[in-house]
Formats: structure tokens, C-alpha cells, sequence
């Protein structure tokens, strides 16, 4: 499994993974790529736009006071993490035992990884996972480390479900979904802003996420790559 810390060759999930398990962290990184300092990447552009024009005020109007008073999200670039980053919202059907529910579930369950990753919060992403998933804990793990114990940070667009086909809901609550997942380029930055990771777009297909109706809404027991969905089923 690639572990270079100068570019990562494969998605972003996957070798982040295998950094966490590994604890390579990118300690061994490179100098940083042509054009890291000058022009911002597609992912600092494509984040930045997002959050560069600030909503239209409502005071003329009487408009909902707290609104006016929300701060005004910064998106992660290289000049330095996200900040006031909305949390994404938990869809209702993730509240459903269906396959529309689990469907639901597991775009939400990357949403919060995306916050999670831009962020450093983990709370989102940690009430979509099972307590025994052992990527989730990975996750958790590699961008704790990030935020609260190097006080570096994340730029990603994120991951993309495509192509998702959903087993029926088993007996056990049980919903497989096979898929494939494209994501967007990455950069890591150390608490100094210096590079230390960067990840160019990636898909990979044939990816399993199982899912679980827990109590009352769905959850992400484990999610498994292309050479390990054989080898469990």
C-alpha cells in the first residue's frame, strides 16, 4: 500500500487510512509541488468560492435576527483551516428502515467526514458510526491527531457516492451497499503551513459499506475496499 507522503497516488480514504494504521503521518514529506505557494489548487479555489460572498443581509427586511448575527463561514485554504463551517444536516430518512434510509445514511455518513476533516470535529461523524467500525476509529483517530495534536489542517471538495446498489434489509437490520467513490484533490498542512500531503482527484469503484438500523436511525458498521469485499463475504 502506498504510503509516500509527498502525493498521494490513490483515494483519499483509502491512503489516509493508511497512514492512520501506519502512523507514517507524513513525517518524510517532500518539498512542496511547483505552484504550491503561488496559485491556489482546484480544491482551495473550489472551497474558497463557496464561502467568498457572504449571503445577502435581511435587516431591511425584518429577516431572522440570528441570522444576521451567524459568522460568516471561511472555507480551509492554505492560509488556514475552515472556520464557523456549517455542520452538515442529518437527512430524516436516516431515521427509516428502508434501503432509501441506509442510501441516505451512508451520503450523510461522508458529509460528516468531510466536516470532520475540515474541522477537526468529530461528533457528526462519530454518531453515524458504529463504536466498533474500524475505519471510522482510523478516521477519528488520523484527524484528532491533525487538529488537537500537531494543529495542523485539511483542504478537500470531499467524496462522492456514484453508482450505489443497495442489498435488501436483512434480518439482522443489515443493508449492503456496493458503490464507487470519487474524490476530490486534497492538501494536508502542518501547524507551520508548510504541505506535507497532497492528494490529486481519484475514483475507485467495487467499494462495500454495510449499515446497520441501530435504536432508531442507520449506522456505518464498516465500509471495506476492492481486495478486502471478497475476502468478507
Amino acid at each position: 500500500m502506498n504510503t509516500s507522503a509527498g502525493r498521494v497516488g490513490a483515494v483519499g480514504l483509502a491512503v489516509i487510512l493508511s497512514f492512520a494504521l501506519s502512523s507514517c503521518g507524513g513525517e518524510d514529506a517532500g518539498d512542496e509541488p511547483d505552484g504550491a505557494a503561488g496559485e491556489p489548487s482546484p480544491a482551495e479555489s473550489s472551497a474558497a468560492a463557496g464561502a467568498s460572498e457572504p449571503s445577502e443581509s435581511s435587516g431591511d427586511d425584518g429577516g431572522d435576527p440570528s441570522a444576521e448575527s451567524s459568522p460568516t463561514p471561511v472555507a480551509a485554504s492554505s492560509e488556514g483551516p475552515a472556520q464557523n463551517w456549517p455542520e452538515p444536516e442529518v437527512p430524516d430518512e436516516i431515521y427509516e428502515e428502508t434501503q432509501e434510509g441506509a442510501l441516505a445514511a451512508l451520503e450523510y455518513w461522508f458529509e460528516a467526514d468531510l466536516y470532520m476533516q475540515l474541522t477537526g470535529d468529530s461528533a457528526a461523524f462519530e454518531s453515524s458510526s458504529d463504536s466498533d467500525c474500524e475505519i471510522c476509529a482510523a478516521r477519528i483517530g488520523q484527524f484528532q491527531q491533525l487538529y488537537d495534536v500537531d494543529e495542523g489542517w485539511h483542504v478537500t471538495e470531499g467524496a462522492s457516492i456514484e453508482d450505489p446498489v443497495a442489498s435488501s434489509v436483512s434480518q439482522e437490520n443489515e443493508v449492503s451497499i456496493i458503490f464507487t467513490i470519487r474524490e476530490g484533490e486534497l492538501l494536508e498542512f502542518d501547524a507551520d503551513g508548510e504541505l506535507r500531503v497532497e492528494g490529486a482527484e481519484e475514483s475507485l469503484a467495487g467499494l462495500e459499506a454495510l449499515l446497520q438500523f441501530q435504536a432508531d436511525r442507520w449506522q456505518v458498521l464498516e465500509l471495506y475496499f476492492p481486495d478486502e469485499v471478497g475476502a468478507e463475504s
